[in-house]
């Protein structure tokens, strides 16, 4: 498929970190742990939503599995900003989903884009990927904007779930 994220990513103002077993594992025993392990702040708001989805991204049993989530760190403040997902899809190989999450507090700043364009980038040059998907709710404005500001293009709209593709020569194509 091709290789595991098994460094950080840096952009301007972000460290996007892989989230690692002992790191899914530090999750599941909650937020003061999780802090201790990352090495950065995480808001109670952020942790509410989002610490028991990367407590659950990597099972207990899996001590060698590769990240399928990432968390988006603040390099200035130390402070967790959101988070990203991103997994094998099940239409085709060589084709991943992404999916992001941003502390409310952060969100209409940038962040979603710049985490998620980071892991982007490596997933087409290092990580294997010919295409992406992400789905949102067709009401989530703002989600739209960042689909599109990251290159993605409308693929179909079944129900009230727009879904999205991207491709490298999509992604180039739009300056991202």
């Amino acid at each position: 498929m091709g290789n595991a994220l098994d460094h950080p990513l840096f952009t301007a103002r972000l460290r996007i970190e892989p989230v690692t077993p002992a790191l899914a594992q530090a999750a599941r025993a909650g937020q003061a742990a999780f802090v201790d392990v990352l090495g950065a702040e995480a808001p109670a708001e952020w942790c509410a939503s989002s610490l028991q989805l990367l407590a659950c991204s990597i099972p207990e049993a899996w001590s060698k599995a590769a990240p399928t989530r990432a968390v988006a760190i603040h390099r200035a403040e130390g402070r967790v900003v959101g988070d990203v997902r991103f997994e094998p899809s099940l239409r085709a190989a060589r084709e991943f989903e992404i999916g992001y999450s941003i502390a409310r507090s952060r969100r209409r700043q940038g962040y979603a884009v710049e985490a998620a364009g980071a892991l982007i980038d490596w997933l087409f040059e290092d990580g294997g990927a010919e295409s992406i998907l992400a789905g949102c709710d067709s009401r989530n404005v703002a989600s739209v904007r960042t689909l599109r500001r990251l290159g993605f293009w409308l693929d179909s709209n079944p129900a009230r779930t727009f879904w999205w593709v991207l491709t490298p020569d999509l992604r180039t194509s739009t300056g991202a």
